[in-house]
Order: structure tokens, then sequence, then C-alpha cells
């Protein structure tokens, strides 16, 4: 908006009316037959109705939202990279980049064994005893009964010859050896018969899960290590940069590929602080691209940074489009952003608009031949107009041009005649 007049004040009107007064002083001939002096000549506008927006024009870029910059998780040659800047990942999941590591693949193997070892040694657990191992159990028993018998016997006839000189005591010791190792044999052989014909115990089942779950989480960790070799697309798009090669050796944290969503293109610009607060999500934003000469593409604000830049004293904003068109990052932007609108608005002309000394703003209406001043309260300003929220209404004919020297109820002539009594239209 131009810079508003600033209406001069009455001291000042009335010095310069003194002024003119001395100046005139030994002429009484010439003031007494001379021809009276005419009204200010102004020109008028009608307070019209209808919708302003204040909008801001300002300059942005199109940027992705999201990208990913891929690294490397495990050390390793690359064996497999296909990629080159540009080239399409048609889906999430599919895969960018494999590190070779035959170590990792071994691990996997070893633990996948182990699992089922265990794993069938817990079925075999939990299904219990076949009725042909009871029976074999129970005949092992049989002839161990039977040695053991033999061995207490034996063991007896030996104390008595020994008792009586006939064998030295040392067969005694041999026959005493005998006896207790046929009765542990006998113990064992009837433990285990006992242990099939009852079953194991749920805190033998339960040791055996245990390291059936150990080992698989042991498998896990092996899996997982070697996953860590491929590194599958976090999501469809664009490869933007590749920097590594097949045979190059990666460590970790190496940076490998960059990608970008094509589908999280915005205009991104930087709103100044002074209106950062008019601009809300959601609101009308209107576009235009160098790549697309001659066209206007409409669309809205899908985010506000919630903090201004302290080096710039900006606030980023992105807008989308509500139309898809071919776009690509960096590409430059010229962006008007709706600030504030009001359709039923009262709207004069800025030129109306007088500032008074003390700070008020005020214009004058004419009003019978004659200037009316009114203190206004202003809204939405646009170009050269402006919203007047109070002190004017709709179809008022207001001031718009010898405004700068008018005092309140001070006689005027309208050019034109717009609303001016016929006595005071200009030339008459």
């Amino acid at each position: 908006m131009k810079h508003r007049k600033i209406l001069a004040s009455s001291a000042v009107l009335a010095a310069a009316a003194a002024v003119l007064l001395l100046s005139g002083c030994g002429k009484e001939k010439d003031a007494v037959s001379g021809p009276a002096k005419k009204p200010p000549l102004v020109s008028t506008e009608f307070a019209t109705e209808g919708p302003i927006a204040q909008k801001l024009s300002i300059v942005g870029e199109v940027a992705a939202n999201n990208t990913v910059a891929v690294r490397a998780a495990v050390e390793g040659p690359i064996a497999y990279c296909p990629w080159r800047e540009g080239d399409r990942v048609e889906e999430a999941g599919q895969k960018l980049i494999e590190i070779d590591r035959p170590l990792y693949r071994e691990e996997v193997a070893a633990a996948a064994a182990a699992l089922e070892v265990v794993e069938a040694k817990l079925a075999d657990m939990k299904a219990g005893a076949r009725p042909e191992e009871v029976a074999q159990a129970r005949e092992a028993v049989r002839p161990l009964e039977e040695s053991a018998a033999f061995a207490r016997n034996d063991l007896q006839r030996v104390q008595k010859l020994a008792d009586s000189g006939a064998v030295a005591g040392e067969d005694v010791e041999k026959a005493r050896v005998s006896a207790v190792k046929c009765q542990a044999d006998l113990a064992s052989a009837k433990q285990r018969l006992l242990i099939l014909e009852s079953g194991l115990t749920k805190t033998e089942i339960a040791v055996q899960q245990a390291v059936v779950d150990e080992t698989a989480a042991r498998l896990a960790v092996a899996r997982a290590r070697l996953q860590e070799c491929t590194i599958n697309a976090p999501f469809a798009g664009t490869i933007t940069a590749v920097h590594v090669r097949p045979g190059d050796f990666a460590t970790a944290r190496t940076l490998l590929v960059e990608m970008m969503d094509d589908d999280s293109l915005v205009v991104r610009f930087a709103v100044p602080e002074s209106v950062a607060w008019l601009v809300k999500q959601g609101a009308d934003v209107s576009i235009r691209f160098d790549a697309y000469p001659g066209r206007e593409f409409a669309g809205r604000i899908v985010r506000t940074y919630p903090e201004l830049d302290s080096s710039s004293r900006t606030r980023t904003v992105e807008a989308a489009l509500n139309e898809s068109i071919d776009l690509l990052p960096g590409m430059f932007a010229r962006v008007s952003v709706t600030l504030r609108r009001a359709d039923d608005a009262c709207i004069v002309s800025d030129n109306a608009i007088l500032s008074m000394p003390n700070g008020d703003t005020v214009v004058f209406v004419a009003d019978g031949g004659k200037a009316v001043m009114r203190k206004v309260e202003l809204g939405i300003e646009a170009g050269s107009s402006v919203q007047v929220l109070s002190g004017v209404e709709q179809g008022e004919n207001v001031i718009v041009a010898g405004n700068e020297t008018l005092r309140n109820g001070m006689e005027i002539r309208v050019k034109g005649g717009n609303a001016a009594p016929a006595g005071q239209r200009e030339g008459s």
C-alpha cells in the first residue's frame, strides 16, 4: 500500500490563514471588490461492497519431503548394486544393496541344525516311552536280578571259606566288589524302567524347552546379522545418488545410495516474520513455475514449521498442488499466498485514508456539499484498496483527492458532481 497522506493540523491551517490576512492589509479596495474564494475542489469515489484479500507474493522451490540416505550396517564387499542416478525403485522392500558375508550364512546354517536336534529331543520327551522300550527295559531287569542274587550268594560262600582259612581275604574283596557292581547295575535298570513307565517330570521337559528357546534365539540373532547384509528400499521412489559400485568394500556407516519419494514433492518457501502468524495450514495458494510459463496452479498449505529461523527471521512453509504435474526438486516457484480474506467487505481507495498527527486514521465523506470527517478502523489492505471495518458504510461518497487540507464541515466542490449539490459542481 502507498504511504498514507497526513492531514494538516488546524493550527497549521490557521497560521497560513493569518499570513494571508496580513499580506492583504492596505488593499481593502481590492479585497472588497475581488471575487469570493471558491471552496476547494475534491474528487470522490463510492465505498463499495465486495471481496478483498491480502496476499503475499514470495519465491520458493520444489523439494522432496521424504528422502533417505542408505548406509551400511556391516562391513564387507558390495555384491549387489545395479543402480544409477534416476533409476526407479518400484516398490517398498525391493532389494537395493547386498554385502557379501559368507561367515554369517554359515552361522545361520549351524544354528538351524542345532535347533533341529534340540527340538527333536524335546518332542521325544513329550511323547514318552514306546511300549517296546518299556518291554525291553523290563526284560533287562530280570538277568540283572539273577546276577545280583548269584553275586550275593557267592560273597556269602567265599566269606565262609575265608573264615575257615580255606581262601585268602583277597578273594573275599573280589566277591564283594562283584556283588556291589551287580547290585548297582540292577538298581540302574530298575530306575530306567521306572522312568519309562512313569514318564519324564514337568521340570525335565521345561529344562529341555528352555534349551530349545535358547537355541532358537541364537538362530534369530544369526539370521538378523545376515539380514543386515541385504538392504531393502523403505519406499518406492527414485535413486538420486549412488556412492558405491559392486566390488567396493563398505564399512559400517558407509553411505551407499540416496533416494527420494516422488509423491512427497512440495513447494517450500520462507515467510517473513511480520506476516508469519497469518499463514495457516490449509490456506489457498497459487503457484507459477518457470518450467511451465504462462500457467498458474492452485494449491494449499500443508505444513507450517513451528518456529522461525533464527538467522533469516522467517518461517518455513510447505504447499502442495491440487493437481499432479511433473516436478523436479530444485525447480523455481513463484508463490502467492492468501493471508486474509473477506467476502462482503466495505472497500474504499487507499487515497481516501488520512493519518492524523495524533495517530488516528480518518476519511472525509462528501455530504451535502461539505466534507465530513470520519474516524475509521481499517482491516485488509490489498493493492490500492482498503477494507473499512467501521466509520464508513457501503454507498457513501468518500473523498479521494484534494483531502489533504480539508477540515471537518468545510464546504467543498466535487469534481464531476458525484454527490455534491448542483451549485457546488466544478465550473458552476
